[in-house]
């Protein structure tokens, strides 16, 4: 028997008829695409407000049953992350709720929804006209997530966005939280964030250094490490 599992943001109470409506039908027909992968994102206007719809693949058989006994599924863990991650005084896309469809004890469809950042991404850093400030300001949130024990493990440029310029200042946002870990006190860990953040390992190790000028290591054993 298929059962509807869902959750919405006290802030975003109006919009709970959409997070029900969207796990039990899916995205609206007139949602857009914007990213198609592994899972889908689609945009859609709800009154004023733009959100993003993250659907997630079907598990596979054996996830389908490990997502409803052993662990949270990846649109639960999406929605509480996020709250988390803004209690703590960092950025991410509003979330606005989560919904799963059950069969019996296993999962079928997820959704994670929240609110839509026209934004940049921090891919390619080096080609950005503001790129020294840009990542200066960049190194200095690494190091403020690291000291609050927060361990992205998808810390990929395509994960991290940013509103603002040189002048006012940035903001960075986090995106695609399902497996961000908190309380984290293991240096390997939070460093191995360094491990995917650029293809090119002289633009990590730029980072890494500046890196290093916010925490006052040495520069060449923080650009070793990352």
């Amino acid at each position: 028997m298929k059962r509807y599992i869902t959750d919405c943001n006290p802030d975003y109470s109006s919009l709970r008829p959409i997070v029900e409506s969207i796990t039990l039908n899916g995205a609206p027909d007139d949602a857009q695409v914007i990213f198609s992968k592994r899972n889908t994102v689609y945009t859609m206007m709800a009154g004023d407000e733009k959100l993003n719809i993250k659907a997630f693949r079907l598990p596979n058989i054996v996830n389908a049953f490990i997502y409803t006994t052993l662990r949270k599924s990846k649109a639960f863990r999406s929605y509480q992350n996020a709250c988390r991650l803004i209690e703590m005084g960092f950025l991410t896309p509003k979330p606005i709720g989560y919904g799963e469809e059950r069969d019996g004890i296993k999962l079928c469809h997820s959704y994670y929804i929240s609110q839509h950042i026209d934004a940049l991404n921090m891919r390619n850093w080096q080609d950005k006209p503001d790129c020294e400030p840009l990542l200066r300001a960049f190194a200095k949130e690494i190091v403020r997530l690291h000291h609050a024990g927060v361990w992205h493990k998808d810390f990929s440029p395509g994960n991290i966005i940013y509103t603002g310029n040189s002048t006012d200042g940035y903001k960075f946002y986090y995106i695609d939280l399902n497996r961000m870990r908190f309380n984290i006190k293991s240096r390997n860990k939070l460093m191995s964030m360094f491990r995917a953040i650029n293809l090119n390992p002289a633009e990590t190790e730029r980072l890494a250094r500046y890196y290093a000028e916010e925490t006052g290591e040495n520069p060449d054993n923080v650009a070793q490490e990352a």
